[in-house]
């Protein structure tokens, strides 16, 4: 009686520990990202041999959905070769079982996860870029700046290190979650404008910087086929911005300019003042 009473007992401890090695698997195998790991999500799938690899996506924020696009992937081997590049929103790469670092890139964000796969073993890892966005609308007053020849440069808080470079208007810069030193420069000329700005995980800042200049309308009202090339230079003499056509915009700074259109052999030249805020059209031609 003691011993089926024993034996019993034995094989139902052991159906126990079978049971939760079980769950073991399945909880690691189907455990949401956020629950294997609190920053870079891991869960495991346990595959047939040959079949080993990474299913690789990101989000912005520990709590975000995974992006579809913008995303640029990177898997160097042992020896640091690159075993796979991709720019789709997601991944999905057989690899033999081995040390790896993967790379997700997402404008100036760059974050770096080195794994390991074990043999009969395909990983699903999803990064946290912990990453936001940057719109600049540049303004001369109530002007509205004409969406050409902008640039924007991204740097670090000091103003020592530049992030990022953006020359098209509207563009959404892709940043790391944190504060940065905004430079502002509109069309051709010798305006900018600095604004320090926080960009938070998951959102896009749109940001409206100042500029305190003003916006020179230059215009030939000559034959409309002219070749027309343009010299903006400021009381000095010094050579301010050089543009080509009929038409062209040049932001300055307040002050004193001389615009000198050359058609042909033919040189015009106007000399005027531009206060901030100001848009003033500077006719030239015959």
């Amino acid at each position: 009686m003691h011993d089926r009473s024993t034996r019993a007992r034995r094989q139902r401890h052991r159906r126990s520990g079978t049971f939760a090695a079980c769950a073991v698997a399945i909880f690691m195998c189907c455990a949401p990202a956020a629950l294997a790991d609190a920053a870079h999500g891991i869960a495991i799938q346990l595959v047939q041999p040959g079949r080993e690899g990474l299913e690789l996506s990101a989000r912005l924020t520990a709590d975000g959905g995974p992006l579809q696009q913008n995303i640029s992937w990177t898997i160097r081997g042992p020896d640091g070769g690159t075993v796979y590049s991709g720019a789709d929103g997601t991944a999905d790469v057989s690899l033999a079982p081995g040390d790896y670092v993967v790379d997700a890139s997402y404008g100036a964000t760059l974050v770096e996860k080195r794994v390991s796969i074990p043999p009969a073993t395909r990983l699903k890892l999803s990064l946290l870029l912990d990453a936001g966005g940057l719109k600049v609308e540049p303004m001369l007053g109530n002007i509205a700046v004409p969406p050409v020849a902008s640039r924007v440069r991204v740097f670090s808080m000091d103003g020592r290190r530049l992030v990022a470079v953006s020359v098209t208007p509207g563009e959404i810069i892709r940043l790391p979650r944190g504060t940065y030193r905004v430079e502002s420069r509109v069309s051709t000329g010798n305006a900018k404008a600095v604004a320090d700005v926080h960009v938070a995980a998951g959102r896009v800042a749109t940001v409206k910087i100042a500029h305190k200049a003003g916006l020179a309308r230059l215009a030939f009202v000559g034959a409309p086929d002219a070749v027309v090339s343009w010299e903006i230079e400021d009381q000095s003499g010094e050579a301010i911005a050089a543009r080509s056509g009929i038409r062209a915009n040049v932001t300055l700074l307040p002050g004193t300019y001389t615009a000198r259109a050359e058609v042909g052999a033919e040189l015009l030249t106007a000399t005027f003042n531009i206060a901030a805020g100001e848009a003033r059209d500077i006719l030239l031609g015959n």
